[in-house]
């Protein structure tokens, strides 16, 4: 069996902007196309002249530096409610859409450049091409219709045999993230191409329907006839970076962007009391939004969708509040989930609150705090549909974990530690209480773990949850409440002072012979399980008990076929 990545090893980009030449990494934040071709001819070797972009306001140079940040990548080879979107499908359209609406007559850029600090800027209607820099304390507010995207059309395709071509797209600084065995590497290309707005799949070479492939010369490949569609390419990292405290990005829709791993279009580089409101975001390379290294910051009302690698990120922060959003359909470019994929991952934070969100159908985690996050409150959210742990907290401190609504989480991994509703990793003095978990691949599982950054796993305390779950025990092994150890260390000692109480569980029936506990050993029945500190005072509802706990909060009353 295998839990959840090793979080000590991982690391963070830590960032800083120096508009000084030669310091770093260069990053090309395309703020519009027009402006790129020369060097893009250098670069991919080819003199093909991009169709003017909707909008475009110059290009952005910035310089980096990269520090640690999170895990290190291995060598590798080759409150609003928010509308939840669907998740997009990578094929062409069968028929012709009608092309993007007229350029807007000013950029978002010059006109934050234009503003009074302490502001409020007031963006219209409009298609925004651009990369926008922050860097004066300001509130950025997006009119209805109001949506910046990191890609341009591009008109003028050529026939090339069986494929189109048009070239050339820029060159991102290269990844090598670990990836998935079904991504084929795809993780680590951040080109996106659109195809009457919805995403084709990248592949190496000699597309399909549906796909596209960059050449050697950095030219676009496509099977699709692009003859009356409308083709966008990403050209640009970003849609927002920040260089002030006092930010408020509120009422946009932005898409497309070709974001690193582990960091995100939206970046606020460490600034503080950042505030990112009712805002429609998709479609990153790598994440979605990347906040770090401040207070005050706050995520409110956003949907996050679609993040190649993930949704919401969140590091080393103080006082932070993320409260109803909808954090769905992440990582969508297959990033290793060990590493770290899927909704959204948070670490090194303190005095955090989590609530009133809904993590949904990511590929990986729900929800996934780690290494040394303290003071934390995860409520009122519902996390289901998640490819490993609809909740996890790993490696963390003073946590708690209540009123939240977990179901059909960790069926991509059955035989996993942290196939769990509710997984608590390695951590100390955490409440887990009042939420309803139901048809996970395990209800709730507490783990101590041998590892270099562990902690002594001591006051856990699991009690007044509703747990329900069956006895199918293929493809993995199914429990409702287990306690476990891989080493001879504190969790089951007395003076550790971990527990569990008054519990309500479902199950078909009340007899088993099949595990359903597990507290220094597998056990099948509840009143065996009541013997030992893991739980006191359990008890088994009845069908009708579960479906009024379950209908109330949400939640189906039978568990989906796997």
């Amino acid at each position: 069996m295998q839990n959840l990545r090793r979080s000590g090893r991982r690391r963070r980009l830590s960032w800083s902007v120096l508009r000084l030449a030669g310091l770093g990494v260069t990053l090309l934040l395309l703020a519009g196309w027009a402006a790129w071709p020369g060097q893009a001819d250098a670069i991919g070797g080819t003199a093909s002249r991009l169709a003017s972009p909707t909008h475009t306001s110059g290009t952005t140079t910035i310089q980096t530096v990269f520090g640690l940040r999170r895990t290190p990548t291995p060598t590798r080879t080759a409150t609003a409610t928010p509308i939840q979107t669907p998740s997009p499908t990578a094929t062409a359209s069968p028929s012709a859409t009608p092309a993007p609406p007229p350029a807007p007559s000013r950029s978002i850029q010059s006109m934050v450049d234009a503003a009074a600090p302490g502001a409020v800027v007031t963006v219209p209607a409009g298609i925004y091409r651009e990369a926008v820099t922050i860097s004066k304390p300001l509130t950025l507010v997006g009119q209805p219709g109001a949506e910046i995207r990191g890609s341009d059309v591009w008109t003028g395709w050529t026939r090339s045999g069986a494929y189109w071509v048009h070239g050339t797209v820029p060159t991102f600084p290269a990844s090598n993230a670990p990836c998935l065995a079904a991504s084929n590497g795809r993780c680590d290309w951040p080109e996106q191409v659109f195809f009457d707005g919805k995403p084709l799949l990248q592949v190496a070479a000699n597309p399909t329907s549906g796909q596209f492939a960059v050449d050697g010369s950095r030219r676009v490949v496509l099977a699709d006839d692009p003859s009356g569609h409308t083709v966008e390419v990403t050209t640009r990292q970003f849609w927002i970076f920040g260089l002030a405290d006092n930010v408020t990005v509120q009422g946009f829709t932005m898409k497309d962007a070709a974001s690193p791993p582990q960091l995100g279009a939206i970046e606020n580089n460490g600034h503080a009391n950042w505030t990112l409101q009712s805002n429609t975001l998709s479609d990153a390379a790598g994440a979605v939004v990347f906040l770090n290294d401040a207070s005050g910051l706050r995520v409110l009302g956003n949907d996050i969708a679609r993040g190649g690698q993930e949704g919401l990120s969140l590091d080393n922060t103080t006082g932070a509040i993320v409260r109803g959003n909808t954090v769905h359909d992440n990582n969508s470019e297959l990033f290793d989930t060990a590493w770290e994929a899927g909704g959204a991952k948070i670490t090194h934070s303190t005095s955090l609150t989590v609530d009133a969100n809904t993590f949904s159908k990511n590929f990986g985690a729900g929800l996934w705090l780690d290494m040394n996050c303290s003071g934390v409150t995860v409520s009122n959210n519902r996390a289901d549909h998640n490819a490993r742990t609809g909740i996890a907290f790993e490696v963390s401190h003073q946590g708690t974990i209540v009123g939240n609504a977990v179901w059909e989480n960790g069926w991509d991994k059955p035989t996993s530690w942290g196939a769990a509703g509710i997984f608590v990793n390695s951590s100390d003095h955490t409440a887990v209480y009042n939420n309803v978990v139901a048809w996970n691949v395990s209800g709730i599982t507490v783990l101590s773990e041998q590892r270099s950054d562990a902690q002594p796993v001591v006051d856990i305390a699991v009690h007044d949850n509703t747990i329900a779950a069956t006895d199918d025990f293929s493809p993995g092994n199914r429990y409702a409440f287990r306690w476990l150890e891989d080493y001879s260390g504190m969790l089951y000692q007395t003076a550790s002072n971990n527990h569990g109480l008054n519990d309500r569980y479902w199950y078909p029936t009340t007899g088993a012979t099949s595990s359903r506990y597990h507290w220094t050993g597998d056990l099948s029945q509840l009143a065996a399980f009541d013997l030992t500190p893991g739980e006191h005072g359990g008890s088994y509802i009845s069908t009708q008990q579960r479906d009024q706990t379950l209908t109330a909060a949400g939640v189906p009353t039978a568990q989906e076929h796997h």
